[in-house]
């Protein structure tokens, strides 16, 4: 599945509305009163009402309603940290706060005060987590689980006709464009990794087919394995005429081999053109317009492959006792995150095997398996084959770890 977009000048103040929800809505989860409960169940807030002509039950009203959805809006900032807001934020303002407030199960107001002309309300809330989480997932906002995604950038700039290029000649180690530093600082802020190539640049020889302003997919698949990068983002800056600035990306999955997303977007160049305080307030602009949409598309795209239920063979030697089998078993069924299913496949002298159906990052289930606290034993790893999805682990006794 590939993504198109294309617009011109369609900013929207994504950074600066979050700011404001950060510091006007953040409010702390406190512990819950009531027994039983669990802390993130309760969420407290404060809501203000206007006072208008002495009325103040509708200013009650307003505030209570106030205090409702900003309540909702904390849980949500817990719920999806800053980095799932950020990718997430015209989806979350648009498709999910304005009809979260049904959700809330109950509240209770511990205190209100009338101060001046407006009326402020402090209140307990409970709210129905399971529904505003199938909200989530019909809004598309989805947890990426596993390690950040690493993105390196083949970016072109072109001014007056003359294109540069980093790629071109590596052993310079040319210096990070502007563009490249925009997108650098964009992307990062969003929880991706991008990779620095002044500091892990490869062998100058690996490039020497690799010169062109315009690369083939080939070509940037293997630019992209030579930098360990899960996506290639490649295309070009223009400054047309002095005018405006033209940006063409498009972004490649470097494991599956092929595009993901492209946009081309324009941004004008506010005043004196040669000013180069204009030109890069224009490419600010422009960089946190198409990586504003890029990036959370990339998320959802790559979340939805990495949801998809994978399969591993997991053989366990030092097998002492039968009921060892049976403890690993269950294990993997109760405590490790993201199992789907757990079969046993075979069973030989001092070792078992189990099919294992699981969603989510494989290097990360495997480290889960091999560091979880309720693990009945000391895991210790052996090898993997990939082309296989084999692995074996050493396994020994945890009590026996306690012996003299």
């Amino acid at each position: 599945m590939i993504f198109r977009t294309s617009s011109k000048n369609g900013v929207r103040p994504f950074q600066v509305y979050f700011l404001l929800c950060l510091f006007f809505l953040w409010t702390p989860f406190l512990p819950a009163e009531s027994k039983g409960e669990e802390v993130q169940d309760e969420i407290f807030s404060i809501g203000t009402g206007p006072i208008d002509k002495g009325n103040l039950a509708l200013a009650r009203k307003k505030a209570i309603s106030n205090a409702l959805i900003k309540g909702v809006e904390n849980y949500l900032l817990h719920r999806l940290g800053s980095h799932g807001v950020i990718n997430n934020f015209e989806r979350l303002v648009r498709g999910v706060i304005p009809g979260a407030k049904e959700e809330i199960e109950n509240y209770h107001i511990l205190a209100e005060e009338n101060i001046g002309k407006k009326y402020k309300i402090f209140v307990r809330m409970k709210i129905n987590k399971k529904v505003i989480d199938q909200r989530l997932r019909q809004a598309g906002l989805i947890h990426t689980e596993g390690p950040p995604i690493r993105v390196l950038f083949l970016v072109s700039e072109t001014s007056e006709g003359a294109v540069s290029y980093w790629w071109n000649d590596p052993g310079t180690n040319p210096a990070l464009t502007a563009t490249e530093l925009a997108l650098f600082k964009i992307f990062r802020e969003r929880g991706f990794i991008p990779i620095n190539r002044t500091l892990t640049a490869p062998e100058v020889e690996s490039f020497d087919e690799l010169r062109s302003p315009v690369l083939e997919e080939g070509d940037i698949f293997v630019l992209g394995r030579l930098f360990s990068a899960d996506v290639v983002i490649h295309g070009q800056s223009e400054m047309t005429d002095g005018k405006e600035i033209i940006l063409t990306l498009a972004a490649y999955d470097v494991g599956k081999g092929n595009q993901l997303y492209e946009d081309t977007q324009t941004e004008n160049i506010d005043g004196d053109p040669e000013d180069d305080e204009r030109r890069a307030l224009a490419l600010e602009r422009l960089t946190n317009r198409v990586a504003g949409q890029m990036a959370p598309a990339l998320i959802q795209i790559l979340s939805a492959e990495r949801a998809k239920p994978q399969h591993l063979e997991i053989t366990v030697r030092g097998i002492k006792r039968p009921g060892q089998i049976k403890e690993f078993r269950d294990f993997l069924r109760e405590h490790v995150k993201g199992v789907e299913s757990v079969t046993q496949s075979r069973v030989r002298k001092n070792s078992a095997s189990f099919e294992v159906e699981f969603r989510g990052d494989k290097k990360s289930f495997l480290d889960n398996i091999l560091n979880h606290k309720d693990s009945p034993f000391r895991l210790d790893f052996v090898e993997t084959q990939d082309d296989q999805v084999v692995l074996t682990v050493v396994l020994v006794p945890s009590k026996d770890l306690f012996m003299p």
